[in-house]
């Protein structure tokens, strides 16, 4: 992924922001993708428990700050669809039975969903906006479509998804079962959530957390339902997840042999320098500034980065200048 583009606004999007990627060439146990997934996504989202609380406690000044633990919520329920693997709808009589890289999620029922869901209707109705109404009614929409649809209990999932044949041992084990199914459900493209635009920073950046989530779930969500994989017919469409990548498959390989790697090198004891490193000053060492409006920092425009030195810069006695001939 790159680290940043520029989107046809000439902003500079950073898709790591809404698009999350484990490095899994450093992790060997799932010990260590549990720490990993605990700091990026639990320690900072509120269960559905702590919303209903919050709302209850009326801790919610307004809209912006439901939709903002509404998306945190979301990306916590989906830590490991998102970061390992693809949700695809097959026909039960096509999902392969045996293949040791095609997985069925084993889930149970939301505790008091309803009830959770219901008061995040009803506190998102009695809340003023925070900045433009029309706005965080659309991200609302989009956001409250994936929360208001939700069926399962997420706080026991696993990182590793048992295979078909897996799931298929314990006949009560429950999955997704879509009622129907519409190949060509609407999704946001790439360069749709690349380009979202609107009047706040903070509404921009929860637009494109609300798209992302929203292509998680690729499907009418009032169709979805959880079903005893023993009544399942062939014609009924289940949710699938296949590897994400060939990293994936990779530490799935690594978990399944028990092999662990050792490290490359030991790791080494952070050591203060003999003396500290100067403080980079932008606005007493540059002359010319980055152009920031509306919350935005626009990239720099002329040759090389953009920047020139002030004068003095040149005047300090621990400064090196060298020269290259063109």
């Amino acid at each position: 992924m790159q680290p940043f583009v520029l989107n046809r606004h000439d902003r500079i999007v950073f898709p790591s922001n809404f698009i999350p990627e484990l490095d899994l060439s450093a992790i060997d146990s799932l010990d260590q993708l549990d720490s990993v997934i605990r700091r990026d996504f639990e320690t900072k989202a509120p269960t559905g428990t702590d919303i209903l609380g919050r709302v209850e406690e009326g801790c919610y000044g307004n809209r912006y700050e439901l939709m903002r633990d509404l998306a945190l919520n979301l990306f916590w329920v989906g830590r490991f669809a998102l970061t390992m693997y693809d949700k695809r709808p097959t026909r039960w009589r096509d999902v392969p039975r045996w293949r040791s890289d095609v997985f069925l999620p084993i889930v149970t029922p939301w505790e008091d969903g309803d009830v959770k869901v219901a008061a995040v209707q009803r506190a998102y109705d009695s809340l003023p906006a925070m900045w433009d109404a029309a706005a965080e009614d659309r991200i609302f929409n989009i956001l409250f479509d994936v929360f208001g649809h939700r069926k399962h209990h997420a706080t026991e999932l696993s990182a590793i998804k048992p295979t078909v044949a897996e799931i298929l041992s314990d006949p009560s084990n429950r999955t997704f079962r879509l009622n129907a199914y519409d190949p060509d459900y609407p999704t946001f493209g790439y360069n749709d959530i690349i380009d979202c635009t609107e009047p706040a920073p903070e509404l921009e950046a929860l637009h494109r957390w609300a798209m992302v989530l929203h292509n998680q779930y690729p499907w009418n969500r009032a169709q979805a339902e959880l079903i005893e994989v023993d009544q399942l017919e062939d014609d009924d469409y289940v949710v699938v997840l296949h590897p994400r990548n060939e990293e994936v498959r990779g530490f799935l390989r690594r978990l399944d042999s028990a092999v662990i790697r050792a490290p490359s090198s030991p790791a080494r004891d952070a050591i203060q320098p003999v003396r500290p490193y100067p403080a980079v000053s932008v606005r007493t060492q540059f002359s010319v500034m980055p152009r920031i409006e509306g919350g935005y920092v626009y990239p720099m425009e002329g040759p090389g980065l953009g920047v020139e030195l002030q004068p003095a810069v040149f005047k300090r006695p621990d400064l090196t200048v060298r020269r290259t001939a063109a």
